[in-house]
């Protein structure tokens, strides 16, 4: 550890002001707080919400789970539409795949 960061053991979530940084030190943990000011410390930057983190995340599910005949049964597990599961999964078309409609084949 280097010699300027020796005594980060002895800090307590009681030494970190209040607001926004304790909020975050007790949610993450001392350790990974003081990780992230090391990486960020004294920027402004944006942090997007869970959603649209997690949103490649859930689509990716939702194409695995769709069968062709269960977009009503998806749309309301992740509280969807059935239009947007069957255009989500319409819209990967797989390479080499042949389409019903592709004039060229």
């Amino acid at each position: 550890m280097p010699e300027q960061y020796r005594w980060q053991d002895q800090l307590t979530i009681d030494m970190i002001p209040d607001g926004m940084s304790r909020a975050i030190a007790s949610e993450i943990g001392i350790d990974n707080f003081i990780k992230l000011t090391k990486l960020v410390g004294g920027l402004t930057f944006y942090v997007p919400k869970p959603e649209s983190i997690l949103k490649p995340a859930r689509d990716l599910c939702i194409k695995q789970e769709y069968n062709g005949y269960n977009a009503q049964k998806l749309a309301l597990k992740y509280g969807l539409s059935e239009k947007w599961i069957r255009e989500l999964c319409q819209s990967d078309h797989v390479d080499g795949q042949l389409s019903l409609f592709d004039e060229n084949n």
